[in-house]
This record gives structure tokens, C-alpha cells and sequence, in this order.
């Protein structure tokens, strides 16, 4: 078995800003090509751009790869494992605590049937 290659942080400067939002954004290219302030952008997404940014001088960023998305993907999978590892811990200890699944539904946004269900599956 071979071990997995690191994958690029999600919050990598070279992604742009509105990478996460491909419904209102489609042409973004994901790679960031300048910065303003703390916000990357493309290019296609800087010459959409209204207010972010304005009054702030662009600073073009070196060139670099394309974005990986493929990446993203592997670490946004591995991130919602550990998301969901760390809900179902917090869960336990709710229960173990004394918490009904009632509670624990309404804060998960569920019935309690539904968080019961969920979460003594992962148990067993």
C-alpha cells in the first residue's frame, strides 16, 4: 500500500477567493493570480470583481501550477472524515453526559429519530 501524497491546503493563497462558490462564479479559474489585501482572485473572477478590493493596490502573484482540484477534492474528503469523526465523538459525550437525542437532533438540525439513527450506527 502506498501512502497518500500530502495534498495542498484548502485555504492555499494560489486558490481564489470564490473557488467555493461555482454557482455564482462558473468561470472562476481557481488559481489566484493577484492579491488585494488578504483576498486572491483569478482573473476572470478580478475582472468581475465590484467592491471587493477596491481602494487596494493589486499585487500580481507569481506565477504558479493550475489549481489541483483533484486535490481539493482528496482533502476535502479527508477534512468531512474528521468532521465526522469529531460530530460523532461530541455526540457520545452528549449522550454520555446525559443529553436526550431530542436535544441532540434539534441542535444537529434533525429529529431525534433521525440523530438517534445516525449516530448508534457508528457505534456499533
Amino acid at each position: 500500500m502506498t501512502s497518500p501524497r500530502r495534498q495542498q491546503p484548502v485555504d492555499s493563497p494560489r486558490r481564489c477567493h470564490y473557488a467555493d462558490d461555482p454557482a455564482h462564479r462558473p468561470r472562476c479559474t481557481l488559481t489566484a493570480t493577484i492579491q488585494l489585501g488578504a483576498i486572491a482572485l483569478c482573473a476572470s473572477c478580478n475582472a468581475l470583481r465590484s467592491t471587493l478590493g477596491k481602494g487596494q493596490r493589486p499585487v500580481p502573484l507569481p506565477p504558479s501550477p493550475a489549481f489541483d482540484v483533484l486535490a481539493w477534492v482528496a482533502t476535502a474528503h479527508q477534512q468531512a472524515g474528521a468532521a465526522e469523526a469529531t460530530l460523532a465523538a461530541a455526540v457520545t459525550r452528549a449522550r454520555q453526559r446525559g443529553a436526550s437525542w431530542s436535544v441532540i437532533g434539534a441542535q444537529l438540525g434533525m429529529s431525534r429519530q433521525g440523530a438517534q439513527q445516525r449516530f448508534t450506527r457508528i457505534r456499533t
